[in-house]
């Protein structure tokens, strides 16, 4: 756990997710640890004011680099590329009223979903912190 405890409340993006951050978090049991993951601001601002977020349900195991929903403007799709591998464990349930939550505030109210990763040392390797 040492490792992960250098990441924790950062705010990191990944080679492999193309346009999402991740923030790791310590867990309610001090030994997990949970991933929030969002769309990074530049993202939001080329696809443009968001009118509807998809995100796989909770429960899911997603991959890092493989889609688990999209975001649309108009007629443009984004999809939406996990930067770790894990289960999500919660999905922001606000932003099915509110997805341009996204555009307003992609670091806080924005963000998409909660994963509980399975290798967040392999997943560390594709990492850059964020300056926001």
């Amino acid at each position: 756990m040492a490792a992960v405890s250098a990441l924790v409340g950062k705010l990191f993006t990944s080679k492999a997710s193309h346009g999402m951050w991740v923030r790791f978090e310590q867990g309610d049991d001090v030994s997990e640890i949970l991933a929030r993951v969002g769309l990074l601001k530049e993202a939001a601002e080329s696809v443009g004011t968001i009118e509807f977020v998809r995100v796989l349900p909770k429960g899911r195991l997603v991959t890092r680099g493989h889609p688990f929903g999209s975001v649309e403007h108009g007629m443009r799709v984004m999809l939406l590329r996990s930067p770790v591998s894990g289960w999500i464990v919660e999905v922001n349930e606000r932003l099915r009223g509110r997805p341009e939550l996204i555009n307003e505030d992609p670091y806080g109210e924005g963000w998409i979903a909660v994963l509980r990763p399975i290798n967040y040392e392999e997943d560390a390797r594709y990492f850059g912190e964020v300056a926001k």
